[in-house]
This record gives structure tokens, sequence and C-alpha cells, in this order.
């Protein structure tokens, strides 16, 4: 979803949804309350966030699932497959699978180990212990779903965005949290701040005086075809499409047009062929996202021809620590032997 405005600042609209967001957070929290009511007979490790919209997840959960794989761990990641139409649970198949069954993530998740989407978590982790099948080393790794009360997690690892933050701090819908903040922070185990934003030192602050861990880091680019100077043309449908920017401008590619279009928009013929008729127009190359390249193939002929010339621009989460991604595994695991 697109956050409005004042989600950044307590103005007057902030203020008059106030009292809805009053009745809102009673509710969420007397939900984040509630006792799991399943333990998975595996170590859960979720990641999630504090508030509506994206924060890093997705690229975090891909660079945990790696660092299990190369620690002979069996990574399954569990998602809720968002704007997909499949309630699951079902184990995601790429060949198969569309956009509109699974949605974008699901996707993107499933090229690094076997991805489930479920929109019910007990029944996703049940389905997750049938593909293990009792095999020592494997665990779920959640993308999403720390608000959701009914799956036990042993560790659960939260993103924070430094440029967003906590926003003006209330809840929705007067506000981006999803709860009430104190509740949400104290049912953390560690913090990760992502990026160099202005929020980042009063975030690292807050965490530490309610005594949670924060670790800083960032999205590196992975690996690029083009050169530096290179001059692009920019497309995205990502939650915060600077970060995307900041990216291409670390790469030190030249943008000289774009379009920004909403969250896990939902790309039409006509807009895939503007894109292709306004590079073409200006000799561009085209740069998009992993995530908006998946997309691209609901478009028939017209998003194969725009897939084939798109340079996607891959990320990797970064954590300053560069121990920390072992140590997360090796404490999810340690919890789970000590339930």
């Amino acid at each position: 979803m697109k956050a409005p405005g004042f989600w950044t600042e307590r103005n007057a609209l902030a203020w008059l949804f106030y009292p809805v967001s009053l009745v809102y957070g009673r509710i969420s929290l007397a939900r984040f309350k509630k006792e799991a009511r399943y333990k998975a007979h595996m170590p859960v490790l979720c990641i999630g966030n504090l508030v509506m919209g994206g924060a890093g997840k997705t690229p975090t959960a891909l660079t945990l699932g790696r660092m299990a794989k190369s620690q002979h761990l069996t990574p399954i990641f569990l998602t809720r497959g968002f704007k997909g139409q499949e309630a699951g649970p079902l184990l995601v198949d790429p060949q198969t699978h569309s956009i509109a069954d699974v949605g974008d993530e699901a996707l993107l998740l499933a090229r690094v180990a076997p991805t489930i989407v479920s929109r019910d978590r007990v029944a996703g982790a049940k389905l997750a212990e049938e593909i293990s099948g009792g095999k020592e080393g494997s665990i779920i790794i959640m993308d999403d779903g720390f608000q959701n009360p009914y799956l036990h997690k042993d560790f659960n690892l939260i993103i924070v965005d430094s440029q967003q933050g906590l926003g003006n701090g209330f809840v929705f819908p007067a506000g981006p949290l999803r709860a009430p903040l104190h509740p949400q922070v104290w049912r953390a185990d560690q913090f990760v701040i992502v990026g160099e934003g202005d929020k980042a030192p009063t975030l690292h602050q807050l965490f530490s005086r309610l005594g949670k861990g924060a670790v800083s880091a960032c999205l590196q680019p992975d690996k690029c075809s083009l050169l530096g100077g290179t001059r692009v043309f920019a497309f995205c449908g990502i939650g915060q499409p600077e970060k995307f920017y900041r990216t291409l401008s670390q790469l030190d590619l030249a943008v000289i047009d774009h379009i920004n279009f909403d969250d896990h928009h939902s790309f039409s013929r006509e807009e895939g062929q503007e894109i292709l008729d306004r590079a073409d127009a200006q000799n561009l190359e085209i740069v998009t996202t992993a995530k908006d390249h998946v997309r691209l193939a609901e478009l028939g002929d017209i998003g194969t021809q725009l897939a084939q010339k798109a340079h996607v621009i891959e990320v990797d989460m970064c954590f300053e620590d560069k121990g920390f991604a072992a140590r997360v595994l090796g404490e999810v695991l340690r919890k789970f032997s000590r339930r």
C-alpha cells in the first residue's frame, strides 16, 4: 500500500483518525497477546516489521536463506503470498504458479529454497514439517507474520527502515504502526536498522533503552550487467522506490527517465508497451528490480519482450556485523533445542 503523507507527522489528519486507531490498537494488541496455538516440530525464524509497508523483509529472508544453505541447513520459506489468490497451504512451483496465484515475493523466495504460501501460518508450518520429513537441520523462515499470534516463533528478527522509522508513532489508520509499539518491541528478539536515514540514531537509542539489540544493515547491489555512466530508463513498483534509485546511483547509472508504480503493482500491456516505447525513443537501457521483473510474465508477448530487454538490479541485505546472520541462525537453533 502507498503510505499517506500524514503518517510521517502528527498533523490534523492524523489526529482525525486517532480515535479509530485506538480501537484498532486494542484489537491488534488483544490478538498480539494470544498464546501461540501451535509449536512446529522444527525451528521457526520470523522476519517481520513494526509498520505497514516495506522495510526489507524479503531481501533479509533471502540473505538468511542463502546463509542457512551455506551452513548445510535446509531452509523452507513460509509466506502469506500477498496479492496471490491461492490461500494455501501449497508448495510454490515457479514453473506452474503465476504472480496471480502466489504473489511476486513467493516466486522470488522460491528461487532460493522451497517456499510455502499459506494464509494460515499453522497449516503452512505443518506442510513444511511434511516436506522436511523430520530431517535434522530443517528450518522455517517466515517472510512476515510477526503480528500473527497462532504459530510459535523461536526467534523474531524485526526489520526497520532508517528513513521511514516509526512514522508518527501512531497505530493504523492514524499512523503506520501495525500494533502498539512497546508490546511489539518487547516480543522482538533482535532489530535490524536498514540504511543510513536520519532516524537511525534515534532508533538505535530507542531499542537500546528498551533492552533490545539492533544491528545496522544496508541493501547493496549484487550484480549488474551495465557499466557505470549508462543512460537508463528505470521502473519499479515497490514500497519505497527511493531505495531502488539509491542503488542505481551506487552503480553510477544515469537515470534519464522513469516510472514509479504502487507496491506489488499488476502491470498492464499498455504500461509495458509505454516503457518499451519511451526507452526506445530515447535510446535508453531498461532497468528494474527483481520483484518487478517476475511480474512481467503476466503480460504475454509484451511482458516477454520487456523481460528480455530489462536489466535486473539484484540487491543483497548486507549486515554491518559480518557474523550476524550466522549468529541469528545459531540462536534460532539454540532456542528451539531448549523448548
